[in-house]
């Protein structure tokens, strides 16, 4: 009997505190990410029927799950407000012409997608895998809760975004 015996070059540990997400769109938002979390990836899976039992095969369609983050407000809400004009653009509840100032060409600051990067790091701070998220747009804007009832805390909201796929790289 043969036994595994290859040991991993890498024996770290990954911490969860040790990225940085870049949305070129959105550089307020991009300073004030609290949390990340990176989406599902499924491959579904169908049955073929043999005359002795029904055989699984694997699916040709990825299905990926919003990605969603969390991010602490600034005073002046710039950070909320880049969210809020990008889908309000996108929706543009003024007018039939539902990009309204957005432009189709990608990698404008005002194009109607965006890419995105999440560089995971290692312990010491240096990338080791790079997340890159293609043709992003928000879908979600969570609401924000203010009182005067609660002691004073620091706010924070969450956004989920779609997009095409994302790929990963190691650096």
């Amino acid at each position: 009997m043969a036994t595994y015996n290859q040991t991993p070059t890498n024996k770290s540990f990954l911490s969860n505190n040790k990225y940085e997400f870049v949305i070129q769109r959105l550089p307020h938002v991009t300073f004030f990410i609290q949390s990340i979390t990176i989406p599902d990836v499924t491959l579904g899976g169908t049955q073929v029927s043999t005359p002795f039992v029904n055989l699984p095969i694997p699916g040709d369609t990825l299905q990926y799950s919003e990605l969603q983050l969390t991010y602490i407000m600034d005073e002046d809400m710039q950070s909320w407000r880049e969210i809020y004009e990008w889908m309000f653009n996108l929706g543009n509840p003024e007018s039939r012409n539902k990009i309204g100032a957005l432009t189709q060409i990608p990698g404008r600051i005002n194009s109607v997608t965006s890419d995105a990067s999440l560089l995971v790091k290692s312990n010491s701070n240096n990338p080791r895998v790079k997340f890159i998220f293609k043709d992003m747009f928000p879908t979600t804007l969570g609401g924000v809760t203010l009182s005067s009832s609660e002691g004073q805390e620091f706010l924070t909201s969450t956004i989920s975004f779609l997009y095409s796929y994302y790929s990963v790289e190691s650096i």
